[in-house]
Parts: structure tokens; sequence; C-alpha cells
């Protein structure tokens, strides 16, 4: 590999010659003596140390430079050293696939050592291009926000400081409260226009000029976004519409990241969940759409009463779509309802369950030799949740007895049906409105580990069927993550002003 290196200090010389492997260089002065020497010689790779000179090098004089070394060899790549975190150069590292980082300063930089890592960035940048994988992860700890990119693996840019204006802060802050949920009633096409806007202001106020060079078309690069926040951090930046975040305000429906890119929100230091594993996944579906009735709105002083009709037929549109991959041998497929569960018990001999309740939880603490380990817990069905409240989902009423009335629906805590959870479960997906809130991240991502699909907002029952299908179709055929699996189910659920798709929240824990 011949190298041709940029900079005066001989100290960093030194260094450099010494942990480099395999590797002839050319060292020179500064970046006028190396444009003269490109006249003769186009090197391998070019390494550049942007603080060569008195202070750091002007932006004209390195960016002329790579350009020139671009045009004359435009097989392989350039490494771009930075001994200043926060470079310009770093959003040069993610818009110019030639152009890599390295920082100096790093005790660790991705998990590499510093010199480990210089050695890998060369031999990848003199290398023939492969297509670019990035992953943006934007981290919430105490008051900072930070990004961080790999490609292909490797660390481009790391612990980056956004949010480093007022203005910037202040906007995103406002966010938190902002109640972007559809009304009832009213112009869809101002929600649209609303939901653009609030976009458009999060993506430049949350990445600023970054945010640019991590959205791409180029066929060979891919970018997949993932928002890590402190458990403390949960509380405060749960409400955030992160998958809202579009890079411009225009009039495409599906302009937004949750549709764009593969992304999903993660509770740092969090266990990480195996992803698919050898044996099928065995999905055990939660079927409560026949719920119907009234019950009580909790959290206010004086609750008011509400009436749900039953959604049968969007649950078992949804049951349609799992039993379709049961069929292709991609799954396996247990349905839960009282009948069926009591039908169950009665040909093994055992108590029937009173309630629907009582059937999951008995399926759920106390399984038997002869049911399957569950690993997706699917609930299809109502949803209810308040700010600074408990998550409900609602389960058909206890059935009377001859003497009694009808009984009203019957609430499930989120936080009580976590508690049931056996720990192989890895997928909990929530099919029900109001039901990617808090309290669902808290107990059932926080503290159970598991990755969380629900939906943030109330939601056309009929319309999640295809939201269902599109996810699982991506998670069990195509195998992708979870993250993945959201943007997939986001694409096929998408329909020009329907809000349903854009209510949908992803919590990966694989």
């Amino acid at each position: 590999m011949n190298v041709l290196f940029i900079c005066n200090d001989p100290t960093m010389q030194l260094m450099v010659q010494e942990n480099v492997e395999g590797a002839n260089f050319r060292t020179l002065a500064n970046v006028d003596v190396a444009t003269q020497y490109l006249e003769t010689r186009v090197p391998d790779v070019a390494l550049i140390d942007p603080e060569t000179g008195v202070g750091r090098q002007g932006d004209n004089g390195v960016r002329t430079f790579l350009e020139r070394f671009s045009a004359l060899d435009a097989r392989f790549g350039s490494v771009v050293m930075l001994r200043a975190p926060g470079s310009e150069y770093e959003v040069e590292a993610v818009r110019n696939p030639r152009v890599w980082t390295w920082n100096t300063c790093a005790g660790m930089d991705g998990g590499l050592d510093p010199w480990e890592r210089l050695n890998r960035s060369l031999e990848v940048a003199s290398s023939a291009p492969k297509a670019r994988n990035f992953r943006a992860i934007v981290t919430f700890t105490g008051d900072a926000v930070t990004l961080s990119v790999e490609e292909n693996g490797i660390s481009v840019i790391r612990d980056r400081p956004l949010l480093t204006d007022a203005d910037s802060k202040a906007t995103l802050e406002a966010m938190v409260i902002d109640d972007l949920e559809p009304s009832e009633i009213g112009d869809l096409r101002k929600t649209w226009r609303s939901y653009k806007s609030s976009g458009c202001n999060a993506f430049n106020a949350l990445f600023g000029p970054i945010g640019k060079a991590l959205i791409s078309n180029e066929p060979n690069e891919s970018v997949e976004f993932r928002f890590d926040m402190e458990p403390m951090q949960f509380q405060r930046r749960f409400a955030l519409p992160l998958e809202l975040i579009a890079l411009a305000v225009n009039d495409r429906p599906d302009g937004f990241l949750c549709n764009l890119r593969p992304m999903a929100r993660r509770a740092l230091h969090i266990k990480k969940r195996p992803a698919n594993g050898d044996h099928l996944p065995h999905i055990l579906f939660v079927n409560a759409g026949s719920a119907e009735g009234e019950f009580s709105i909790l959290g206010d002083d004086n609750p008011a009463r509400r009436w749900l009709p039953s959604i049968r037929d969007s649950t078992d549109a949804q049951r349609e779509r799992l039993e379709d991959l049961r069929d292709r041998d991609l799954c396996t497929l247990e349905e839960l309802t009282l009948e069926g569960f009591n039908e169950r018990c009665e040909a093994r001999g055992v108590k029937k369950a009173r309630s629907f309740r009582n059937a999951l939880e008995r399926r759920l603490c106390e399984p038997t030799d002869e049911d399957t380990a569950i690993d997706i817990l699917h609930f299809a069905g109502h949803g209810i949740s308040q700010r600074q409240t408990e998550t409900r989902l609602i389960l058909p009423a206890v059935p009377p007895r001859p003497d009694e009335a009808a009984k009203d629906a019957d609430l499930l805590e989120v936080r009580e049906l976590a508690g049931w959870l056996p720990d192989n479960v890895r997928v909990v997906f929530l099919a029900a409105c109001q039901s990617a809130s808090i309290s669902a991240a808290e107990h059932l991502h926080l503290a159970k580990g598991c990755s969380l699909v629900g939906f943030r907002w109330k939601v056309v029952a009929k319309r999640i069927p295809d939201f269902v299908s599109g996810f699982y179709d991506a998670h069990l055929r195509e195998r992708k993550s979870v993250a993945g699996a959201y943007r997939a189910a986001c694409q096929k659920a998408q329909l020009p002003e329907d809000p349903a798709w854009v209510s949908a929240v992803a919590l990966a824990a694989d």
C-alpha cells in the first residue's frame, strides 16, 4: 500500500509510520506540495493531518486536494486523520465515500484500539469500494444529545454533540408537549401539513448540517437510525415525534424517517435479545377483538364513560395474515381466546378459566408441558392511554352469570401483562390504539428487555392488518431486524392522508 502522508509534525509522523503495517510512506509537509506530487504519481491512499501547518488546514486547501485526488483515481479512497472530534470533516466522511476519519485523541474508537482502527480504515480505503451501510445512533444521556455514525461496522463519527444552540434545544423541547394526534373530526390534509412541518423542524433541530449527509438516494448506501435513551430520559424524551422527522417539507405522504429508513428507539444498556434463531418462532396471538362495551376513562377527576365497538373483523384479518406465514413454515401460531383456552382445558381435564384475563394469565404464567415456548406475543384489540397514567389493554368482559347483568369491558394494565411475561418472549406487538406509551416502554422494553411495537394514537382498526403483515413478512421471511421490519410495515400500510402508519412506534432489543 502506497500512502501519501500530509503532516509536518515529526512526532506524529513517527507514530504513524511505526504503527501502520505494510505501507510505503511518502511524507510531505503541506497540501500544496502534495498537490504537485499528484501530477506525477497517484498513491493508493492519502492520509491527511488537518492540523498541519499553523493551526488547522483551511477547508479550501484540504477539500480541493480531496477533489483533485478523487479525479485522478476514482477506484480507491482516502483517509482524513482527525485530531479534533466534532470537526467539519466528520460531515465530509459521511458525504464522501472516499473519506474516512480517525481521532487520535480517543483512547478507544468504535470498540477498536486507535491504531488498529487506523490500519483497518487504511485497508478499507485502499480497496475497491463496497456498499456503504451506515448506522446512525442518537444518544440521549442526561442533558446531552450526541450522534455516532458507523460505516460498515467502523466508527466514522463518535459522540458528536447535537442540539448545540438554544433555538434547537427549545424547538425539540416544545415537541415533547405538542399533541400531534389527529382529531376525530376535521381536515386530514391539515393534519398532514402539521406532521410535515413538525418533522422538518425536528430533523433540522436535531441533526443540523449533518442531516443532509446522512440521507442519500444512492442505491449502494443504506442508513439505519437508532435513538438510544437513558432509562431516566424516557419520561422526558419518549413523546418526541422521532418517527416523523423529515428532511424537508414536501407533498409526499411517505417522506418521514419511519418510512424512508430502518429506525427504532432503544433503551441504553438494555440486554440485547437474540434475533430469530434456527427454530421457528412461536407466536401467541391474543385475540381480544370481540371486546366491546363501556368502560371508564381512568385518570380524570370525573371519569367519563366510553363505549367501544367490537373490532373482530380487524383482529380476524390479522390472524389470517399470520396463518399465511404459518402455512409457509415461517412460524408456529397459537390463538388465545377464552373459548379456545377452555376447550383445551376440557381436553386436558383441568379447570376452565373464568375470564379472558384468567386464561391469558394462566397461559403466560402456568404453561403446561404441552404448551410451546412463546417467542412473540401479539395482542390484537383495543387500548387506551393517558399521559402520566397507566396504559390499559381492553379484554372481553367477564361472562356474566345467568342472574347477573352484562359487565363492563375488562381493563388489563400493561404493568400487569409485563409481570406475566415468560423470559423467552423477545417481541411484544400491541396492535391496539395508544399502546406505544411511556408506560409500555418502561414495563415491557426497559424492565423486561422485549422489543416492542405499538401505536401512539388512536388508529383505524381496518388499517392495522396491512401494517401487521408488512412487519411479520419482513421479520420472519426476510429475517430483518425489528427496525427493518418496522420500516417495511410502514411502507406496506402507507396510504395518503391516513395517519395509521405514522402512529406506529418501534423499540428494538435485537
